[in-house]
């Protein structure tokens, strides 16, 4: 099955300003998380399970600020906010200006290197 361009992008190193020598996708009913290193990156599916929500940019960006918001509490070193995908000249960035903000979970993951 074809990856959506969002998701086929973030599967490039060069995605990412850190440079990770690998990123690997773990894909959930609900998210995509891209393993790059020490850091992951976690961004929602544009899905409604009628219990979830997830249609709208501004409910993937709510829903992901109520995530850090919450696992904080537990997890402080792991949560380390939302950041935000650019769409640009018909591809993303995390870098830069661009329109059609994406949140995007950036997260602490160091058991897991690729």
């Amino acid at each position: 099955m074809a990856h959506p361009p969002l998701v086929q992008a973030m599967l490039d190193p060069s995605f990412y300003p850190h440079r990770p020598k690998g990123v690997e996708l773990v894909e959930t009913h609900i998210s995509w998380v891209f393993l790059t290193g020490d850091l992951a990156y976690k961004v929602k599916k544009p899905v409604d399970f009628g219990f979830l929500d997830f249609r709208t940019l501004e409910q993937r960006r709510h829903f992901s600020e109520e995530e850090v918001r919450l696992n904080r509490r537990l997890s402080p070193d792991v949560y380390m906010g939302v950041v935000e995908i650019k769409e640009r000249d018909g591809g993303f960035s995390l870098e830069g200006e661009g329109e059609a903000p994406i949140p995007l979970l950036n997260l602490h993951h160091p058991h897991v290197h690729v």
